[in-house]
């Protein structure tokens, strides 16, 4: 009955939580992941090659910053979580941090990809502190854009759908960022795809056009559901977030995300952050980056439009099995095409079913609303905040362990960057890229499995909160 009690004062009004989002709202809250496409895009595709091949790195010293970094950023999304949904201003929980930290990201974005002139030893430390800063500030503003749907509306059909017009918002501007990063390199570059001048410049223009998609998300969005403690109690803000943190993390249900996310998630960055090198080495055909990665944004944009109505009719664990089993086919195609050097449109076409696939971004965030509700339900606390972040901890663990991991293992298969190597070699290379995060998507069904929310057990909670405010008359 107690947390009964804080669960409707929380809500406060039931007219003012079961808010309708209308489409510009949600297009408007969309804009916030556009912001951050724009912002890391290159940092999740480029990154690597740029410090290979760029910067001039070895491939050990490459693999020792993206894993401090990645992990770093793990850290940062739970911690900023709990901070966050305990915050209390004028703007709500989230919304001061996408303003705030928009600009920041924007800044070192840029710098990240900035090549001084200056010893290896340094360009080292400048690489690493530069990374991790942005890290840090993407941490602070995607993660604010990702929890704040779960406050705008007590309605999970809403929130799916916001979800799904952020993930269509999103595939559009991914669309043309793949389309257009690797010409703009070229251009700045000077028809050079090793030219600091030409990664610097295009990094800048796409931190540029991030900067007003994440002002107009803040202005777009309002919080209707404060969550957290109430304003009247004081406690010490440590306190507060720890007391998050224990609410979350002894949720089995969110456990078992986190882990299938993990594994899931290490084998898509993995892939991503060794991708350029399938297209630069094992095909000859740079450009054809361009074309992949138009071709599966475009199927990512493809899947927000059917995947919705999947996850209303099948219980989303299934739902992100089936996702796991299609990629993994995917993998397995894009190694025999590789071995056989088919013309990058060929790959295009795969890389459009691969991208049409990836059902498990939406879910996850479908799920986390629902395990959210179940929380609270059950412990009279929303640790929104913190089942999100923990979530999304989960994809900067497996951006450390897939960034990292992929260049160890193809210096190992022997890499050499710039370099002409061996048709052995480069089977190897193919196989490293392919099979092992076709591996890890079919490693990620056992702890999806493990999951025992299911629709069913969704719509249930959603009527018993709707019951609870009306039979306390909103109070």
């Amino acid at each position: 009955m107690g947390s009964e009690k804080n669960i409707i004062h929380q809500e406060n009004q039931k007219d003012s939580t079961e808010v309708k989002l209308s489409m510009a709202k949600k297009i408007g809250y969309g804009l916030g992941e556009a912001g951050s496409t724009l912002s890391f895009t290159m940092i999740s595709s480029y990154l690597t090659v740029f410090y290979s091949d760029v910067v001039g790195l070895a491939p050990a010293v490459i693999s020792i910053i993206m894993l401090i970094a990645r992990i770093w950023q793990a850290i940062c999304d739970p911690v900023f979580g709990g901070i966050a949904e305990n915050t209390r201003s004028k703007f709500g929980r989230y919304r001061p941090y996408i303003l705030y930290g928009a600009p920041v990201l924007a800044l070192f974005n840029c710098l990240t990809f900035l090549n001084l002139d200056i010893p290896n030893s340094a360009k080292a430390i400048w690489c690493a502190v530069t990374y991790i800063v942005c890290c840090t500030a993407y941490s602070v503003a995607n993660g604010a854009v990702t929890c704040i749907v779960n406050s705008l509306t007590s309605i999970n059909t809403e929130r799916v759908s916001a979800n799904a017009v952020k993930g269509i918002v999103s595939s559009v501007f991914g669309i043309i960022v793949s389309a257009v990063t690797m010409p703009l390199i070229m251009k700045f570059g000077g028809g050079n795809t090793n030219s600091a001048r030409g990664y610097f410049y295009t990094a800048l223009v796409f931190s540029v056009a991030a900067i007003p998609c994440f002002f107009i998300c803040f202005k777009s969005t309002k919080e209707v559901i404060s969550g957290g403690n109430e304003r009247s109690v004081k406690q010490n803000p440590i306190v507060m977030i720890c007391a998050s943190f224990k609410n979350a993390f002894k949720d089995w249900n969110v456990a078992w995300l986190m882990i299938a996310m993990i594994i899931y998630l290490t084998g898509v960055f993995g892939r991503l952050g060794v991708m350029a090198y399938y297209f630069i080495y094992v095909l000859a055909a740079p450009m054809g980056i361009a074309a992949f990665g138009t071709a599966m944004t475009v199927g990512m944009l493809v899947v927000n439009f059917y995947t919705p109505k999947l996850l209303n009719k099948i219980d989303k664990k299934y739902v992100g099995v089936l996702s796991c089993i299609l990629q993994a086919g995917c993998c397995v195609a894009f190694y025999f095409m590789g071995e056989a050097k088919m013309a990058s449109t060929v790959i295009a076409v795969i890389g459009f079913i691969y991208g049409a696939t990836n059902m498990m971004t939406l879910v996850s965030v479908s799920l986390c609303g629902e395990l959210i509700d179940d929380n609270w339900l059950r412990t009279g606390k929303r640790s929104d905040g913190v089942i999100v972040t923990a979530v999304s901890f989960s994809t900067k663990i497996a951006n450390a362990i897939g960034g990292s991991v992929g260049i160890v293992v193809l210096g190992a298969v022997g890499f050499v960057a710039n370099t002409e190597m061996a048709a052995e070699t480069l089977t190897k290379m193919n196989a490293v890229i392919n099979f092992g995060p076709a591996a890890c998507f079919m490693i990620a069904i056992i702890p999806l499995m493990m999951i025992r929310m299911t629709n069913a057990k969704g719509m249930e909670n959603e009527k018993k909160l709707k019951e609870m405010m009306m039979k306390n008359g909103g109070i």
